[in-house]
């Protein structure tokens, strides 16, 4: 890797961890020096500007989480199943496997000011398992069935930046049984 790839990667990985930690309005200056550069414009100098700095934080993370989702969700089309917490592994454990400690916290602070959503391309594996969970969703009015998947989408981000702050204490299958029984609760019409 040369020199300019090691800066990158220094810039993208203190990114990824001050605006966790401190918040969205992190001064690039104190982003630059923390990934070790002398120069205060080096952000402007990879990445133009700090948007671009943040679709790059979530671009280099995004690939290594989809390309497993794809693997799980080629095993599950081979069983040819909807199984609730078979699909919620799909978007959950990639997400929690990743070597970063900080992602999903940065995602939490970010979110809303992403250009796109981290998953909506529909070359991804996301929108095809957001789509199977809501067709397995127990429930026919087809409005609550997507209202409970964005619930389960934002409390996965939740669950998994409280995962990280607790330095992965606990276990992932807890999680994903969480969000599975928030898609298959009985609907309170029918308590």
């Amino acid at each position: 890797m040369d020199r300019g790839s090691r800066s990158k990667d220094a810039l993208l990985d203190a990114a990824e961890r001050l605006i966790a930690e401190r918040g969205f309005e992190v001064p690039l200056r104190d982003i630059a020096q923390a990934a070790g550069q002398r120069n205060n414009s080096a952000v402007n100098y990879h990445f133009r500007s700090r948007q671009d700095l943040l679709d790059a934080v979530v671009a280099r993370r995004l690939l290594p989480m989809e390309l497993e989702r794809e693997r799980m969700l080629g095993e599950l089309d081979e069983r040819d199943t909807t199984d609730v917490h078979a699909l919620m592994r799909v978007l959950v454990l990639p997400l929690l496997s990743l070597e970063s400690t900080h992602y999903a916290r940065f995602l939490q602070v970010v979110g809303t000011r992403l250009r796109t959503e981290p998953h909506d391309s529909a070359e991804t594996a996301w929108p095809r398992v957001l789509d199977a969970l809501s067709h397995a969703v127990p429930v026919a009015d087809r409005r609550v069935r997507r209202r409970r998947v964005a619930a389960v989408a934002t409390a996965m981000f939740a669950l998994a930046a409280e995962h990280e702050r607790s330095a992965h204490d606990g276990d992932p299958e807890e999680i994903v049984h969480m969000l599975a029984a928030m898609l298959t609760a009985t609907s309170p019409r029918l308590v």
